[in-house]
């Protein structure tokens, strides 16, 4: 596979087998982000693919942050990881982004291509809920960030229901340290002036004050 830069070309990413793609926003990529993609390299012993998306039907849209400082962020917090790479698949897309359609693409060639789908533990209890929700739980192999005993236990529940309601479906957990980092969080203090340092990468700070995001 093609090393440095991190940058996935399109055509490349179909050399991979297994895929596994952290999907998200990324507004901004931050510590908590990696923690989860190194969790998964160390869990499935592969390459993990940064993907950030376009726009989705339950987020508002970026707002006064472009998609060049999104994936500027990204390639500075995974500029010393060599196991990270990020792909501007969904970016150069389009419109409306759904999980599906990036599977489907990714599996055009070939219908057994393993894909792996690195999810938060919020995002668990919603999966199902997703566009062809039916079609997505049978073709992508989810695995779902869990944090101590409790969401392990809430997280297996969850697994059990949609594997009841959707028996073809695959998600496995994946355990990782604590780490309670939003995006959200990080906008909304920045905007009101306060600090962010420890919770995203140095060069992402550094990126995000430069440029004067989120103000």
């Amino acid at each position: 596979m093609p090393k440095r830069s991190n940058e996935l070309l399109y055509q490349d990413i179909y050399a991979y087998e297994p895929v596994a793609i952290l999907g998200g926003s990324f507004n901004p990529i931050h510590k908590g982000h990696l923690l989860m993609a190194e969790t998964a390299h160390e869990q499935l012993g592969t390459d993990i693919i940064i993907m950030p998306n376009k726009a989705t039907y339950y987020k508002e849209s970026h707002k006064n942050i472009s998609d060049e400082n999104r994936i500027d962020m990204i390639k500075l917090a995974i500029e010393d990881k060599d196991y990270l790479y990020y792909s501007d698949m969904e970016i150069k897309r389009g419109g409306i982004t759904h999980t599906i359609d990036t599977i489907r693409e990714l599996q055009k060639n070939k219908l057994d291509r393993i894909v792996y789908f690195i999810i938060g533990g919020d995002s668990l209890e919603w999966v199902d809920k997703w566009v062809e929700a039916d079609e997505l739980l049978r073709r992508v192999h989810f695995l779902s960030a869990v944090r101590g005993d409790m969401d392990i236990q809430k997280s297996q529940a969850i697994i059990d229901r949609i594997k009841k309601e959707h028996p073809d479906s695959n998600i496995s957990l994946m355990n990782m340290e604590e780490c309670p980092i939003s995006s959200s969080d990080i906008r909304d203090d920045i905007k009101n002036g306060r600090d962010i340092k420890g919770r995203v990468p140095e060069s992402v700070e550094n990126y995000i004050i430069n440029n004067k995001l989120y103000k």
